[in-house]
């Protein structure tokens, strides 16, 4: 039996595949409000998720920092 002929297997990895595309546009548009690099922190996203997004949304932003 192949892994991937596993139904819950398959929804798995297209659940994945969903979360991770929806989480790079938001690290995109955080990383720019927190000056850092938006094209590097989209990329990091979509490959390893929230292990990335979510330390930089605790990230304090450009206009905040500046107070």
């Amino acid at each position: 039996m192949s892994l991937l002929k596993n139904e819950k297997v398959k929804k798995v990895f297209l659940s994945l595949a969903a979360m991770h595309a929806v989480e790079a546009p938001i690290a995109y548009w955080a990383a720019k409000k927190r000056g850092k690099n938006p094209k590097l922190y989209a990329a990091l996203t979509a490959f390893f998720g929230v292990f990335v997004l979510v330390p930089l949304l605790r990230q304090p932003k450009v206009e905040e920092a500046a107070s």
